[in-house]
């Protein structure tokens, strides 16, 4: 099988910023897909990689490295491009400082056991894989929150202090609206989300002031338009992006396809950590309008209120314009297109 690569290259002693080079590797199926690595040091000496905690990103997703080529290229596809687990910590290619792994653990270490810190290195990969970290470089991860919630779960006699020491810290729980990046999803959110209900409240929230309203358009055609379709991370959703996608062709508009089209953005977020909401709002309708869409059909009703009456402060958060019409997909059937 022939892979084309685009690794990563960074040398904090010698690069002020990183860059990427382009690989064509012939590798076996059956191969490990870490095995990829020293074949690109084999090519490039300046490629540099971990020997210990060998976790990497291909496609934005973090692994272990033990999967096979075949495994991953069936779900990405045979262009790749390798990242460490963390470009922000890369020290020297895809070796990273994890120093803020360590910094975290020590929120709760007061109150753990030797066999809770052990529980807690097995989340190392989990951790980075933290999809807030997009949106803050200073969060705390999804893994020591994990680790308190099974802590208070195991009846530890400290639970006021674990949930003061993971809720009261600025980049702590209430930042978090839970979606990792593992290539092997974990689901957590429910355990995120009780326990957000066990503590005491979320700090006052902030609201950007002077935001501009939404004025909603009425649209009876989207001839001649470009957009996109934001499935949300509802997977009864996700199953109808191709076929939203081929409505929004019949009624004459280019569909445009963008990143973010599946990921959260900001729902859970919005009553607890408005900031943060928007900016995971913003950088999703962003995504789209960068992507190439004057327009995003919104999956259901209640987020296309939501993205409506949010645009303003969305502009604020990440100071730039937003000019996207947002249209629930329910709406598609009254507006006129071409003969199906």
């Amino acid at each position: 099988m022939t892979l084309s690569i685009r690794a990563f290259f960074f040398n904090a002693r010698t690069d002020y910023l990183p860059y990427y080079k382009h690989f064509t590797l012939k590798v076996e199926e059956g191969s490990a897909i870490k095995e990829i690595l020293p074949m690109l040091q084999q090519q490039n000496r300046d490629f540099h990689y971990p020997t210990v905690k060998l976790y990497f990103r291909v496609n934005g997703l973090v692994l272990d490295g033990d999967q096979t080529v075949k495994e991953v290229t069936d779900r990405l596809g045979t262009t790749l491009q390798i990242d460490p687990i963390s470009a922000y910590r890369s020290t020297h290619g895809l070796e990273i400082n994890d120093a803020d792994f360590e910094a975290s653990f020590a929120l709760l270490a007061p109150y753990a056991s030797a066999e809770d810190r052990a529980y807690y290195e097995t989340l190392y990969p989990l951790h980075y894989a933290s999809e807030t970290f997009g949106y803050n470089n200073r969060y705390i991860g999804d893994a020591i929150l994990l680790l308190a919630a099974r802590m208070i779960e195991g009846g530890n006699p400290h639970k006021r202090e674990i949930l003061d020491a993971v809720a009261s810290h600025h980049e702590g729980l209430w930042e978090c609206e839970y979606e990792n990046n593992l290539f092997h999803t974990q689901a957590h959110a429910q355990t995120i989300e009780g326990l957000k209900s066990m503590a005491k409240g979320a700090p006052d929230s902030y609201r950007p002031l002077f935001a501009r309203r939404y004025k909603e358009a009425e649209i009876t055609s989207l001839e001649g338009r470009a957009a996109a379709f934001y499935a949300g991370s509802d997977e009864m959703s996700q199953g109808i992006i191709g076929s939203t996608l081929e409505q929004i062709e019949r009624k004459g508009a280019k569909a445009v396809r963008f990143d973010k089209a599946c990921r959260l953005a900001g729902q859970t977020l919005i009553k607890t950590h408005p900031k943060m909401a928007y900016l995971k709002m913003g950088s999703m309708l962003l995504d789209a309008l960068d992507s190439g869409a004057d327009t995003l059909v919104v999956s259901s009703e209640e987020d296309a209120v939501l993205f409506q009456r949010s645009i303003g402060y969305c502009e604020k958060v990440t100071q730039r314009d937003i000019p996207l019409t947002i249209l629930p997909r329910g709406k598609l059937i009254g507006i006129s297109g071409q003969a199906a």
